[in-house]
């Protein structure tokens, strides 16, 4: 069996509807992109880069005015002296994160206008739940990473200069295991309605 587009195309308001939102789908991932690209460009060129690395250092507090504690866990800091291997982690990282945003993007307004113009459904939505799903798993992880080796690194090599307080770790956002977990439920959804359509094909005609 064999799928086509059935019926008439979408009403002329969705049409309309889908590829307004696929452009701003694509401007949006562009937008996103050249930030990326912007923080990859700073990280590998300029003279000096603004970081935000681990720290760990108590700080004193006045007794009986309500704080029991406190303590610094980061530092932002600019520096003109880091090495070339750490300014490239950071630029490969940033470079990740915008051709996933490129990638997703371009995907999700690619399936808006292939179902504008009455294209076969089921298969462009599989192709785009796969490529968004990749792109979500492997470029947030991939960059996680790069970004977290590179602090680790600039850690080693600038903390003298902060009085010793920056602590060489490997920070990782709640985000940047989020997004690969959506990623993952993207790619099954995928493979879901691939084995969805295999089954419709098998049954065809027996009921």
């Amino acid at each position: 069996m064999t799928d086509t587009a059935v019926g008439a195309l979408p009403g002329r308001a969705d049409r309309v509807t889908m590829r307004v939102i696929a452009g701003l789908a694509g401007a949006m991932a562009l937008a996103l992109a050249a930030g990326q690209a912007t923080i990859a460009a700073t990280c590998a060129w300029a003279d000096s880069v603004t970081l935000s690395l681990l720290a760990e250092e108590s700080l004193e507090v006045v007794p009986g005015a309500g704080v029991t504690s406190a303590s610094i866990d980061s530092v932002r800091l600019t520096t003109d002296a880091l090495a070339p291997g750490t300014r490239a982690l950071f630029a490969v990282a940033a470079v990740l994160l915008g051709v996933t945003a490129l990638a997703v993007g371009v995907a999700l307004a690619w399936l808006l206008v292939a179902t504008a113009s009455g294209r076969p459904f089921r298969p462009a939505l599989y192709r785009f739940s796969l490529v968004a799903g990749l792109a979500l798993v492997l470029g947030p992880l991939l960059a996680t990473a790069l970004s977290g080796l590179a602090s680790m690194q600039a850690a080693f090599d600038l903390d003298d200069a902060v009085g010793g307080i920056l602590l060489p770790g490997f920070g990782v956002t709640s985000w940047g295991l989020t997004i690969p977990i959506v990623g993952l439920a993207v790619i099954a959804l995928a493979y879901l309605l691939r084995r969805m359509e295999g089954l419709q094909r098998d049954t065809e005609g027996l009921v």
